[in-house]
């Protein structure tokens, strides 16, 4: 089982780092850093730290795939 995949257990959410969530989603923790900021991908502080969860991630999967399928529609016209 790959990482991302031992993150994301059958329907049940938890807390992850965003070193955690730069795996679940493929990308630099720097780009998860710039999403918390922008309010791209939900987060919190505990004390000092970042955090998101596991559902928020697969949320932004979803939205980022249904823009995608929206593009394709409207490219094809």
């Amino acid at each position: 089982m790959g990482d991302a995949a031992r993150l994301v257990s059958a329907g049940e959410s938890r807390t992850i780092t965003a070193k955690e969530a730069a795996v679940l989603l493929g990308v630099s923790q720097s780009t998860i850093y710039r999403m918390f900021n922008s309010g791209e991908l939900p987060s919190f502080k505990v004390r000092n730290a970042r955090r998101t969860s596991t559902a928020a991630c697969e949320d932004y999967i979803r939205r980022q795939q249904a823009r995608e399928a929206t593009l394709c529609r409207i490219r094809r016209g």
